[in-house]
């Protein structure tokens, strides 16, 4: 379903144990829609719910919302490096588009 690369599952490790929340999941979600379609973003959460899909890759524990299911249908979760730091990013296969990760990313939010 979902996917994420060997290097951003490496860096969500980091943010994980640096937070103390080695447990954790990582959860996708609808922020929006935009003019190219869906926005998503991430956050971590300690609970899964009934209504949650779960995926694993590379140790890394990701849920998305079963109605969401086909709108990240073969998503791939990123970590980008550029000059002015890095970030995650959501690639959609459904548009190519990228989501950026908002409070995953470095601009500081809750993970």
């Amino acid at each position: 379903m979902v996917k994420i690369t060997e290097l951003a599952a490496q860096k969500v490790k980091e943010v994980l144990k640096a937070q103390n929340k080695e447990n954790a999941l990582l959860r996708l979600y609808l922020v929006g829609m935009g003019c190219g379609g869906p926005n998503f973003g991430m956050t971590l959460e300690e609970t899964k719910t009934e209504d949650d899909i779960l995926d694993e890759e590379y140790g890394v524990s990701m849920v998305i919302d079963k109605n969401l299911s086909s709108h990240l249908a073969g998503a791939i979760v990123d970590y980008v490096e550029s000059s002015d730091g890095g970030g995650f990013e959501i690639r959609t296969a459904r548009t190519g588009s990228n989501s950026s990760g908002g409070s995953c990313g470095s601009c500081g939010g809750s993970c």
